[in-house]
């Protein structure tokens, strides 16, 4: 079920993508000076419209994925230490478990199986 989602999602995009690059093939001029005035044209790149447009969207999202994955460190950690936590009681349980045991008589461990 997920391979066809990720057919009918993904196929439409790759084509949409495809479109926009083939139309957007011409060059434009990306100024790197953000002072230069239009007759004293500072640094600059051309590069390919599309090239331009997917190259920001790539940049966005990984912005975007970087933020949010600072942004819950303080919870990634408060989970690790929750875990640890809970081995640590498994393992105290698991002991105090096998103390009472040990510390039955020997007739009511036999009467209880």
């Amino acid at each position: 079920m997920k391979s066809v989602l990720r057919i009918i999602v993904f196929v439409p995009l790759a084509l949409i993508i495809l479109f926009f690059s083939m139309a957007n093939r011409s060059p434009v001029k990306i100024g790197l000076d953000p002072f230069a005035t239009s007759d004293a044209a500072g640094p600059y790149v051309e590069a390919p419209m599309f090239l331009v447009v997917l190259a920001s969207m790539a940049l966005g999202v990984l912005a975007g994925g970087a933020s949010s994955w600072l942004s819950h460190l303080p919870v990634r950690r408060a989970a690790k230490i929750a875990r640890a936590e809970a081995k640590k009681t498994r393992l105290e349980v698991e002991k105090l478990r096998q103390q009472a045991l040990a510390e039955l008589p020997a007739d009511a461990k036999a009467g209880k199986r």
